[in-house]
């Protein structure tokens, strides 16, 4: 590919903007223009996230935080709330950060009180808690977790910073490239005349696939034979109570419904099969279960990922590589790990011809691995009896999980010390949660034979655990005194012991002998993990008392 000293990202959108900013605030002498349209709008749809995401605004990119909650006022997301599973009012949670699903399962028969970030979604409470005194206390630095994002709001606001990183912006429809011999581009062909040179270009283009598909041709490779849906309706609905703090995944008769909650308002996506369900119908099935649902809007997209994630000199980024359902939150957090193998390849040693073989390798890995893992929400998913869901347990495929399956059946969730031995999926997918899903959906398999803690030490924990719910706040309590006290978000990003800034949740660089440098990391606290939080509401205030935040 030979010396990078020009990219141009085409498409914007969110997966533009983050790469852009990401190859600029990591090379900065890099040249970076960034063509998008103002003829195509942005869809204004709720964006859940991953853990990956704050540490990768805040650290990666520089995101002033502060900045960040005034302009676009993200809420917070401490995990997935599966209505899912098992017939009628039945539900689990899919948590972040520190959990302990086998002790849960073995000395409760449930995962409901597996962490207090379970704990804390079931009673839609947040990380802010009192102290004796009154006074609030954060355990962000310590609590891992998502954001909620407005997508529209957001895109404007990564703009805005572009602008401030010096990225050049050019507004035009990309009508055509031309390539050298098929293998590389050559130079973008835009609706106004002008020609875009550059030494790499990132294909940010979405479901189009401009480059990397249609003008490059790199296969695409179907996930459909496990994974269904293929359409979803989406709007907004009123928001009637709180701000939950967590996205929800509901099943509905052909597929299944999130709930994004953000400031104001709620925004519902209904995920369904088209071979399964009319658009008409699947608006009806919205339209009873949200009351005051606003005008609603349809896509079309499939599962799936192309062959190449980097062919010749072009990186696919987002959508235009690959795109499976949003079930999991996945489709920006996979952006963010694709950007990690691009900046590795930009800095990776010779010509690059065997990073990007191993990038396309690993990359395409990835891919597979959330193709296994979503396919079990719905191959043991028991909730609704419609044509769809017996369809998902008796044709799915799901072949790519097998051994695991076959070991959970015969002995159970096994330690996470052994996860090793059983890995299966993306850093952030694998252990924990699968085990979720599995335990979650109550797939039936023996008691686990041994857990690291007794039963009376788990009964402590669920004690502690339960302490601090008791004296956390409500999500829109919390962001009205964060707007009061900043401080206490520079603190979550200062903070040398806070997970989003010692390389937790982080992916920072890849190497095509060991894999991903940096990939999530997934300690645990070996005893007490919440004793020094309750050690912390329970003394005063340091330097000294003050007046309590009651508003």
């Amino acid at each position: 590919m030979g010396p990078v000293r020009r990219v141009v990202v085409a498409g914007g959108g969110t997966a533009g903007y983050f790469a852009a900013l990401a190859l600029k605030r990591q090379l900065p002498a890099l040249d970076v223009t960034l063509v998008e349209s103002s003829k195509i709008p942005i869809i204004g749809v709720g964006e859940a996230t991953t853990t990956l995401m704050p540490p990768f605004l805040h650290q990666q990119l520089g995101i002033d935080i502060v900045d960040l909650y005034r302009e676009v006022r993200p809420t917070w997301k401490l995990g997935i709330n599966f209505e899912w599973g098992l017939p009628g009012d039945y539900r689990f949670a899919y948590t972040f950060g520190d959990t302990s699903l086998l002790e849960a399962f073995a000395h409760d028969g449930t995962i409901e009180n597996q962490s207090l970030v379970a704990m804390m979604m079931a009673a839609d409470r947040t990380p802010i808690v009192r102290r004796d005194d009154g006074t609030p206390l954060s355990l962000l630095p310590e609590v891992k977790f998502a954001y909620h994002l407005d997508n529209k709001p957001f895109v404007a606001y990564l703009a805005k910073v572009a602008r401030g990183a010096e990225i050049h912006h050019v507004d035009a429809v990309i009508r055509d490239a031309t390539t050298v011999d098929g293998e590389a581009i050559d130079r973008l062909l835009l609706d106004d005349g002008r020609e875009l040179r550059a030494d790499l270009y990132v294909d940010a283009t979405g479901f189009r696939a401009l480059l990397i598909e249609k003008i490059l041709g790199s296969p695409f490779t179907s996930f459909a034979s496990s994974l269904f849906c293929d359409s979803a309706v989406v709007a907004t609905v009123p928001q009637r109570g709180t701000i939950e703090p967590y996205t929800t995944a509901e099943t509905m008769d052909a597929g299944w419904c999130w709930r994004i909650p953000v400031e104001g308002e709620d925004h519902r996506g209904y995920v369904y099969s088209s071979a399964h369900l009319t658009p008409e119908a699947a608006q009806a099935e919205m339209r009873g279960k949200n009351p005051g649902l606003g005008e609603p809007w349809s896509l079309r997209f499939r599962s799936g990922r192309h062959r190449e994630f980097w062919k010749g000199n072009t990186v696919a980024i987002g959508n235009s590589y690959g795109f499976v359902e949003p079930l999991e939150s996945t489709t920006l957090h996979m952006v963010i790990v694709e950007i990690a193998y691009l900046l590795g390849g930009l800095e990776a040693p010779g010509d690059g011809r065997d990073y990007r073989t191993f990038a396309n390798r690993s990359i395409g890995a990835h891919w597979d691995d959330l193709r296994w893992f979503l396919t079990a929400h719905y191959k043991f998913n028991r909730k609704t009896d419609t044509a769809f869901w017996r369809d998902c347990r008796e044709g799915a495929d799901i072949s790519g999980l097998a051994p695991i399956l076959d070991r959970f059946a015969r002995l159970g969730p096994w330690l996470e010390t052994d996860a090793d031995r059983f890995a299966s999926g993306d850093p952030a997918f694998g252990y924990q949660g699968l085990m979720t899903v599995l335990l979650g959906q109550q797939v039936p398999c023996p008691r686990p034979a041994a857990t690291s803690l007794t039963k009376s030490a788990w009964e402590a924990r669920v004690a502690e655990s339960r302490s601090l719910v008791a004296r956390a706040i409500p999500q829109a309590d919390a962001l009205q005194l964060l707007r009061r006290r900043p401080e206490l978000l520079e603190e979550l990003v200062a903070s040398q012991e806070s997970w989003v800034n010692n390389g937790d949740e982080r992916i920072t660089g890849v190497d095509p002998k060991g894999g991903l440098l940096h990939p999530p990391r997934r300690g645990r606290r070996k005893a007490g993990p919440y004793a020094h939080l309750l050690q912390g509401v329970r003394r005063p205030r340091p330097g000294g008392p003050a007046p309590p935040d009651r508003h």
